[in-house]
């Protein structure tokens, strides 16, 4: 890692100059003005009661309303992320990014995780061990740094701290919106909301009303299935989805491997990218009651390998299930409840070769002569890992109306989380790495149980019809140390029509995982009971500006102040075992700019640029952070049956690792091209979509004994036929 100079800095200015001229440029004079939310369906107050009210009182209400909407604009497009009940965008006390089903499918993207290299300021990257798909987010690696909700359900696994290993390949046909929090969440949801919170929305009955039935095929023999369905019964409401998905994956060519230039290395040979799941989601609603539930199963390959060595035997099993139900209490009209109480089960069954067939490693000095003693594994080093984590929980949220300005938020919520069924089988001693049979081995890692009792406290005040304020706190109490208290701050102000400021504070925290904490009987890495959670501290300014009814824009600056960042070090007594320790801390500042133009329906572009420069407590840039990232994107319907979109992903260099001293990733652009024929038969649709159109050759970052790094895809395709019934 380099220290950067001043040069940076003059690049970001002129970077930032840049974007605000095109945002002027697209910023075309209009002589209509709209009163926002006169002409649009609002979203339902939970609060609302026009009961013993007569019509001149309602009149004047809505008109009020409506007069308060002009002054904040967006008020048609509300989020719960924020809040947890719904708020205009431009009123709510974060960063908020929506994304709709409508340019899910315009984009084309296949599953979850591609549609988030649109948001600004994230990037999709690949780890080089089990190939598991991780983002950076305003300066900061892995995903375990982003909480992930179904509907509101927390599914970051406990085990890993993560949702991506089993939720990046989540299909999109049943998504209805994704709300994204970019900064703190922990004051409103508590752990692992630390640079972002994800809540994605799936399709209810009134969505769908009836069948969806979609079938498609892609490059890598990939193929897709998938039935949407919902249905209104009187006042019972059922919507759910089945998925299948099976590819061989991306074949890439890795060069080198850890185990080159040894005979036994697969090297240069290809990665193991395939992968097979099974999706199911059923939710139920009688009146202001609903039960939920989700099934995943999960087949896949090792992309490398633990070891980053090439092997062609490892299979990674994932299950997980979660069912919750819960009720919406209105007991008068300033006072409602929701409690809802959820179980989730998470099983892993991982078969790992760690080194392939014949592998021959030197042990040490066996037999005492000075030499060091060589042994052969003609089956590979192997092992069997099993576990279960178990999550029984419930929270019991209210909301309190002081006034028709001032709601108070409280809530309570309990989570028991029980690790167990840990079962380890290998062909090797886990302390002398000798080899044996195939048998049962110390487990590892140790079955442990974590509870966590949470309160937490918010009010949002409507000072003025111009000026909100939003204060907030959470604390989290953990067995297994000590608790973590997260407050937040947020006021907007709309400074004048269709323009609005945030200024926002918070903090939040990341547990560490059952992974970093218990890790045991294993020979290269260790886990330590004695860590405290990382921490960050966020400063934000957002600008947010609708020029006329065609073009809207925002720029918003962050500063993240994080503490006791959690990563693996090398021990003193032996530099062959690393253990999980709180290492230093760092400090990430950054921009970030939107724009959107909507020109007549169906025909828009958008666009986002990122600025991020993050760098640790000695000056050194934080690794795979790139400084620079963008979208541009242009969605054209110029025909009734016809819609094209062409969008591009764009990403600056890429830092190494201490220690690393390779030469920095160098920038990329990922061009994509989606076509969609709709309504030429009844109500069949054809899409076509070519990822990295240009053949783009790039890769993301690989160890040091992957000198060439991880490939990446070049040019690849999806056809997909969908009909409703």
């Amino acid at each position: 890692m380099t220290k950067r100079t001043t040069s940076r800095f003059f690049l970001f200015q002129s970077s930032l100059c840049l974007n605000i001229f095109i945002i002027c440029l697209a910023s075309f004079p209009s002589t209509e003005i709209l009163a926002k939310g006169a002409e649009t369906t609002q979203a339902t107050d939970p609060f609302s009661n026009t009961k013993g009210k007569n019509t001149s009182d309602i009149d004047l209400a809505i008109a009020e309303e409506q007069k308060t909407e002009a002054i904040w604009f967006g008020a048609e497009e509300a989020v719960a992320i924020a809040t947890r009940h719904e708020t205009p965008i431009s009123k709510a006390p974060s960063i908020v990014t929506v994304i709709t089903a409508e340019e899910i499918k315009n984009l084309g993207y296949r599953t979850f995780v591609e549609i988030l290299r649109t948001v600004p300021g994230f990037e999709i990257l690949k780890s080089g061990d089990f190939g598991g798909s991780f983002p950076t987010v305003r300066g900061l690696t892995g995903s375990e740094h982003v909480r992930i909700m179904i509907n509101g359900h927390f599914v970051n696994s406990p085990f890993g701290g993560a949702a991506f290993i089993l939720f990046d390949d989540f299909p999109v046909e049943n998504i209805k919106r994704i709300e994204i929090i970019r900064g703190p969440g922990s004051a409103v949801y508590g752990e692992n909301a630390f640079s972002a919170t994800i809540n994605i929305m799936t399709k209810d009955a009134k969505d769908i009303d009836g069948v969806r039935v979609s079938s498609g095929y892609g490059s890598f023999n990939t193929y897709e299935e998938n039935a949407v369905f919902g249905k209104t019964c009187g006042k019972v409401n059922v919507s759910g989805m089945a998925h299948y998905r099976q590819t061989t994956g991306f074949d890439g060519i890795v060069e080198e491997d850890s185990l080159s230039p040894a005979p036994f290395s697969q090297a240069p040979g290809k990665v193991q990218d395939d992968r097979q799941e099974y999706d199911l989601n059923l939710r139920v609603t009688y009146k202001d009651f609903y039960v939920e539930g989700l099934y995943i199963n999960k087949n896949e390959g090792p992309f490398t390998g633990p070891q980053f060595a090439l092997n062609d035997e490892s299979d990674l099993e994932s299950n997980y299930v979660f069912v919750e139900t819960g009720y919406k209490k209105t007991v008068n009209e300033n006072l409602v409840l929701r409690p809802r109480i959820y179980y989730d089960q998470f099983d892993n069954n991982y078969f790992i070769e760690s080194f392939p067939e014949g592998t021959t490693v030197p042990l040490g000095d066996i037999n005492g002569d000075g030499i060091p003693d060589f042994v052969t594994y003609p089956d590979g080093v192997i092992g069997n890992a099993k576990v279960t984590q178990k999550i029984a929980g419930t929270e019991i949220p209210f909301d309190y109306k002081l006034s028709e300005k001032n709601t108070l938020t409280l809530g309570f919520e309990y989570r028991l989380i029980n690790q167990t069924n840990v079962r380890f089988s290998s062909n090797f001693d886990t302390e002398t790495l000798a080899p044996k049979d195939f048998s049962e081995s110390p487990d590892f890692i140790k079955e442990a149980t974590r509870r966590i009792w949470a309160v937490y406290m918010q009010d949002t005040w409507d000072i003025t019809d111009t000026v909100n304020l939003t204060l907030g706190v959470r604390h989290d109490q953990y067995s297994d140390f000590a608790g973590q208290t997260s407050p937040r701050a947020g006021l907007t102000w709309a400074f004048m029509k269709d323009a609005s400021l945030k200024l926002l504070y918070g903090e939040a925290f990341r547990a560490p995982n059952f992974v970093e904490l218990f890790t045991d009987n294993n020979p290269a890495i260790l886990g330590n009971e004695d860590l405290d959670p990382e921490k960050i501290k966020t400063y934000e300014i957002g600008l947010s500006y609708r020029f006329n009814k065609h073009v809207t824009s925002s720029i918003n600056y962050f500063y993240n102040d994080i503490n006791d960042l959690i990563v693996l070090r090398a021990l003193e007594s032996n530099q062959n075992i690393r253990q999980y320790a709180n290492f230093g801390n760092a400090r990430v500042q950054g921009v970030e700019i939107e724009t959107r133009i909507n020109i007549v329906k169906d025909n828009y572009i958008f666009m986002n640029y990122s600025f991020q420069h993050s760098e640790d407590e000695d000056g050194n840039d934080l690794p795979f952070v790139a400084e620079h990232k963008g979208n541009f994107g242009v969605n054209v319907r110029y025909w009734k049956y016809i819609n094209t979109n062409l969008n591009t992903f764009v990403s600056g260099r890429r830092s190494r690792e201490a220690g690393d001293t390779r030469d920095d990733l160098p920038a990329y652009a990922l061009l994509n091209l989606s076509v969609i024929a709709k309504e030429f038969f009844k109500t069949m649709e054809v899409q076509g979509t070519v990822f990295n159109l240009l053949d783009k050759d790039y890769s993301d970052p690989g160890p040091i004994s992957i000198p060439e790094d991880l490939p990446r895809p070049g040019r690849t395709f999806f056809i997909g036929l969908s009909y409703q019934f």
